[in-house]
């Protein structure tokens, strides 16, 4: 039997009602058309390409979302009718006789409540104004630039709402702000380009960037790196409990950006240490921090100081031996030299498997203004040696035999310079 009209209208309308049901409870648009890339569990962030006109902010939301709003939507009607349907009929025709009666009472009450209506209305749209004004703000100043800027490069569809990408907060110049910005998973765009234009369109400073790119989440970070403090006094409890904290063969040289622990470890890195910077650049001033730690471990400490004025707190402090004339420093590095080579043997009789601080306690040598005393070192030898004595001043070669020495033999040389040329010390060798 061929199907009547009615009969195929009955079949379509039945059909489109089962999959508006089905979308509905999927919490999928009700028109069938997906235009964001939003999911089930995940909200949307993009538009999908292809896709024209405008595109609501519901369109962005996760299925659960969509179902949740239409269920209680449902809810709350079907409440409201049931509680209507209790009023009486005869009561409603009474009231109406009433009103019809005499209808100024009436018309006096509606114009109360308009007024109230309109007057609650007006505090709420200016309450409302009131608290979203800085973040209209940010969206016109920060984010719409923004998103303008980023557009091209990211090539992303005209109809992209900015704030489903753009994650950026009211203080987002300050220390702990995090800005996050949603990237397209295809990697066609230039990380260097977008990184320009997210640092001039927001101002920022001193920020650092981390991509991202791995998995279905795409985007990036960007998190303002902390400053260091400008000073980090031993008697901040802070700063003590650092220090205390340090390994002998680590001392703290300062507090880095983020609260980072600068540090040098002498036994693990690098047994000596070459402090290279001009006047005024805390040259001295991380020397004495670097030897006081170090004598507090029991270290001893040599300040060959040919300026007289860099390490006034040294002289007659105990463990500490300060000279200051070029032929004390000569002959001392002679015998810092000759330590040397005797700690080469104990170490040699000891084997390699004996502790360290059976050789000796831990030696720090303070050298200023390394050019300098080495032209100086050289001069002093070349008016005092006598026939025979080598060219080379022998107070250079033991310098340069401490730096060539191991870290096992717990000697350790801080040169301090502003310039420090591979010739004054010797060769790049030495300097390395």
């Amino acid at each position: 039997m061929a199907q009547t009209k009615f009969d195929k209208q009955v079949e379509e309308t039945a059909e489109s009602l089962a999959f508006g049901i089905g979308r509905f409870l999927a919490g999928r648009p009700m028109d069938g058309e997906r235009k964001t890339d939003a999911t089930f569990w995940r909200t949307g962030t993009r538009v999908l390409p292809k896709v024209e006109g405008r595109v609501s902010r519901s369109s962005y939301r996760a299925g659960w979302k969509r179902l949740t709003f239409r269920i209680s939507s449902l809810a709350a009607l079907g409440a409201g009718g049931y509680q209507a349907g209790w009023v009486h009929q005869d009561a409603t025709v009474a009231t109406a006789q009433q009103i019809w009666a005499d209808p100024d009472p009436a018309l006096a009450a509606v114009a109360q409540t308009g007024i109230a209506a309109a007057s609650t209305a007006a505090v709420t749209t200016a309450a409302y104004f009131a608290l979203t004004r800085k973040r209209r703000e940010l969206m016109r100043e920060w984010v719409l630039p923004l998103h303008e800027a980023l557009a091209l490069p990211l090539r992303l569809p005209e109809q992209t709402d900015p704030r489903r990408y753009l994650h950026i907060p009211q203080g987002f110049s300050e220390d702990d702000a995090v800005i996050r910005v949603d990237v397209p998973g295809r990697l066609d765009f230039s990380k260097d380009l977008v990184v320009d234009i997210i640092t001039t369109k927001l101002a920022l400073e001193g920020v650092t960037f981390s991509w991202h790119l791995a998995g279905r989440e795409t985007y990036v970070t960007v998190k303002k790196t902390r400053k260091p403090p400008a000073r980090a006094a031993f008697t901040e409890p802070k700063v003590r409990e650092i220090v205390a904290a340090a390994k002998e063969s680590a001392p703290v040289i300062g507090i880095g950006s983020a609260g980072r622990i600068v540090t040098v470890d002498l036994d693990a890195e690098s047994p000596h240490i070459l402090v290279n910077a001009s006047t005024g650049g805390g040259k001295s001033v991380t020397l004495r921090c670097i030897a006081c730690q170090m004598l507090h471990h029991g270290s001893l400490v040599y300040v060959l100081d040919t300026k007289r004025i860099s390490h006034p707190w040294a002289p007659g402090l105990p463990g500490v031996t300060y000279c200051r004339d070029i032929a004390d420093i000569h002959d001392q590095l002679i015998a810092l030299g000759q330590e040397g080579r005797r700690r080469t043997r104990v170490a040699d009789e000891l084997g390699i498997d004996a502790d360290p601080k059976d050789i000796g306690p831990r030696l720090l040598i303070l050298l200023e203004e390394v050019n300098a005393t080495m032209k100086m070192l050289a001069r002093y030898w070349e008016k005092t040696r006598e026939s025979g004595d080598p060219k080379v001043s022998p107070a250079v070669d033991a310098l340069n035999e401490i730096l060539y020495m191991g870290r096992q033999l717990r000697m350790h040389v801080l040169l301090v310079a502003q310039s420090a040329t591979a010739r004054a010390l010797g060769g790049p060798e030495v300097r390395e």
